[in-house]
């Protein structure tokens, strides 16, 4: 049944000789709308370059290109000795392609292979500290600089909106309307260097100096220097397997005025927050005047289904503001981040302007805009999470094969690092620093659980990142981990 539907649904390609766009255009955006559209099955298999060539009367060449083109957005998946299936997990964005604009043969394998790898960093699995860097499409970041600065904008030249570069805000609003099922607009947007400058604009726009927040115990260490940064009182807060418990946290922090959560993942449990404890957070919030600050920490990497909506979209009461950085999407260096507001919070961030020192680099705004509005952003997070599952998969594989008597993991839904657990005999040789110490000693770098609390730590693990290194790479440091713990 799916063979015949997949043939039937090639049979209404129709590609017109005499129209504006190539024959190439045209049967790439044909074969996209009939996945999109579920014409052709997920997971069905499509028939051979070849074959389409000749019942299309095109080129092999064209077809191959189209092929590859799909293959690199995620719509279909390319299998040694099989052929060419369509994803079962389709994407979830059509990136769009002006007419005329078909890429040529070379530059649909160059947005697979980039130009030249990227110089090696020295990491060592399983630092959480980085995205893959070899695969980022420098080539087409590099187009877009040019095409930004050869001629510049002469509004860039010129005193710019405080809040940002007004393209980049507008690209980040469709980006969240699209992904993340946030209704926001580009006047909301104000382009930050990341999380430590979006806390003190927050705080300076919202907060007082003594005011309690709550944050998440264990937590992000960054957000607990940026609240005493700004004179804040940060409180942690314990995170359960459904994130932080408000009602709990209230017990012995009754007048908090703002709390921060990270409730698509967690980090570093990387735990989601279900929908009853969003909405409880987002009463507390409306009852108290208070507010609540979500991270939306790498929820872009979601390896099954479209990435959870944000919790700013489940509010009318102008209590949550929202946070996200592309520093695990894109590469940490471009230090471009963003915060969404409230419109009615947009006055007072006005005001709270001129007391701010503003760190984000102009130069790359522009050129981050240009990448997201062509598709190429898209893109390039399709394929990552596509890649980051299969790499998760190598770690958990290799943990099973090498280490179960010493480790305790689970797949995660999403991101781009584990937890992992001391078995019960291991915890009673050694504590999760001790671990980290001779996994260090063995060239493996791993982040113990414990030094994620701001108190004494209730629980003991080690965070293991996967996601920029090659499954090969990771099969090596398990075994090695696993010979340093046996030692």
């Amino acid at each position: 049944m799916t063979k015949a539907r997949t043939g039937a649904a090639l049979l209404s390609l129709s590609l017109d000789r005499d129209g504006a766009d190539t024959l190439q255009v045209q049967l790439l955006t044909q074969l996209r709308r009939l996945i999109l559209d579920r014409m052709i099955a997920p997971g069905s298999k499509l028939p051979s370059s070849r074959t389409l060539a000749e019942e299309l009367s095109v080129s092999r060449v064209t077809v191959s290109a189209v092929i590859d083109q799909l293959i690199s957005e995620g719509y279909l998946e390319g299998r040694a000795r099989s052929g060419v299936y369509v994803e079962a997990e389709l994407p979830d964005q059509v990136p769009e392609m002006q007419s005329g604009a078909a890429p040529h043969v070379d530059q649909v394998r160059s947005d697979i292979i980039p130009e030249r790898a990227a110089p090696s960093a020295p990491l060592q699995p399983f630092d959480t500290s980085s995205p893959e860097l070899t695969l980022f499409p420098y080539r087409q970041w590099a187009r877009h600089h040019d095409q930004t600065w050869r001629r510049p904008d002469a509004a860039l030249l010129s005193r710019i909106d405080p809040f940002g570069w007004p393209p980049l805000r507008e690209a980040i609003a469709d980006h969240l309307r699209e992904w993340r099922g946030l209704p926001c607009t580009a006047e909301q947007v104000f382009i930050t260097s990341g999380v430590v400058e979006a806390i003190g604009l927050i705080a300076g726009a919202t907060l007082s100096e003594g005011d309690e927040v709550l944050i998440e115990e264990p937590g992000y260490a960054v957000l607990n220097r940026a609240v005493h940064h700004n004179r804040l009182v940060s409180v942690p807060s314990p995170v359960d397997q459904q994130g932080l418990d408000i009602k709990t946290a209230l017990q012995t922090t009754p007048r908090a005025k703002a709390a921060i959560v990270t409730p698509s993942r967690h980090y570093p449990l990387g735990v989601t927050m279900p929908l009853s404890r969003r909405l409880e957070l987002i009463e507390w919030a409306v009852a108290r005047n208070a507010y609540v600050i979500e991270d939306d920490f790498d929820s872009e990497y979601r390896f099954q289904g479209k990435p959870l909506p944000a919790m700013m979209s489940l509010s009318n009461q102008d209590r949550v503001i929202y946070v996200g950085s592309f520093s695990k999407v894109i590469f940490s260096a471009l230090r471009l981040g963003f915060v969404v507001f409230p419109k009615s919070m947009l006055p007072k961030v006005r005001s709270a302007l001129p007391q701010l020192d503003q760190q984000a680099s102009l130069m790359l705004q522009p050129v981050l805009a240009r990448f997201m509005q062509s598709g190429d952003f898209a893109i390039h997070i399709r394929r990552m999470r596509r890649l980051y599952a299969k790499r998760q998969a190598a770690v958990l594989t290799a943990i099973k094969l090498h280490a179960a008597d010493l480790l305790i993991v689970d797949p995660v839904p999403a991101g781009m690092h584990l937890v992992a657990s001391l078995t019960p005999d291991l915890q009673s040789r050694m504590s999760d620093t001790e671990a980290v110490e001779r996994a260090k000693s063995a060239g493996v770098t791993v982040q113990p659980l414990s030094s994620f609390f701001a108190g004494p730590p209730v629980s003991r693990g080690l965070v293991m990142g996967f996601a920029g290194f090659s499954e090969e790479h990771l099969e090596k440091g398990v075994r090695a981990l696993a010979a340093a713990l046996r030692a």
